[in-house]
């Protein structure tokens, strides 16, 4: 570790040859020391042993401007996989390929004021391979712990499920709204996945054949009576429902929309 002035002073020839190699010390070292330098000039290198971090002077020579760690791979600067001479700039820049984060690592965005508040985006351990697409829209992403105003309308998918041996079972994790067509007589099961707040509909559609519908315990109507269906060739009726709690799901039939 070496550092120096640049400045050969007018000596003796044993004096003057010390001197100079401790002026070639400095530059082939980067100037390596705890300390900055006593004497700086623009573009100046200066390997700061102290904190690990190699440092360039401005064009001011009025401060030392970081470039990267002493002791990482690339000064642990990003660099392209295809051209390691390609620096992704800490103004900006494009990356072509897959970034990859580290198990230690996440996004944490300051905001437009520096202070002590940041937001950071992490994730759950992934058990596998997983994909968030973001829409090609320009919008405000929806959360889960807070109060939002959509101001778009808002679908559910209707997902289609049938009974096996006269039994059908719904699973709420799949969907809120759901379809049916019965082909023989039914009974509609507890639900699987039950979770309190979850609310939508259940279209009910009858076969050619009068199907009768019974239903599981978790259902519960209003009067206590689970009401009788649509037997109309092709009927329709929407049993709307709202979960209670993980055995109570309060229902409303409303019939016949053929």
């Amino acid at each position: 570790m070496a550092t120096h002035d640049y400045v050969l002073a007018n000596q003796d020839g044993a004096s003057f040859r010390s001197d100079l190699n401790n002026a070639l010390a400095a530059v082939v070292s980067n100037n390596s020391s705890s300390t900055e330098p006593s004497t700086t000039y623009a573009y100046q290198w200066w390997a700061d042993t102290n904190t690990g971090l190699l440092k360039i002077r401005n064009s001011a020579d009025s401060a030392w401007v970081t470039v990267g760690t002493l002791a990482s791979a690339n000064l642990g600067l990003l660099t392209s996989t295809s051209a390691a001479s390609t620096y992704l700039a800490l103004a900006g820049g494009t990356v072509t390929g897959a970034l990859n984060i580290g198990t230690a690592g996440s996004l944490v965005f300051e905001g437009a004021t520096a202070n002590d508040f940041e937001t950071t985006l992490a994730v759950t351990d992934p058990t596998a391979d997983r994909t968030l697409t973001l829409p090609d829209a320009t919008s405000t992403l929806a959360g889960l712990a807070i109060t939002q105003s959509f101001t778009k309308a808002q679908r559910g998918t209707i997902t289609s499920f049938s009974s096996s041996s006269g039994t059908a079972t719904p699973d709420f994790a799949a969907a809120n709204n759901f379809s049916i067509t019965l082909s023989e007589n039914t009974s509609l099961a507890n639900p699987s996945n039950l979770t309190a707040g979850q609310s939508g509909v259940i279209f009910i559609t009858q076969d050619s054949t009068a199907r009768t519908l019974s239903f599981g315990s978790y259902w519960d109507f209003s009067g206590g009576n689970p009401p009788t269906i649509s037997t109309g060739s092709g009927a329709v009726d929407a049993l709307a429902y709202a979960v209670r709690t993980t055995t109570s799901i309060h229902a409303t039939l409303l019939t016949n929309f053929s």
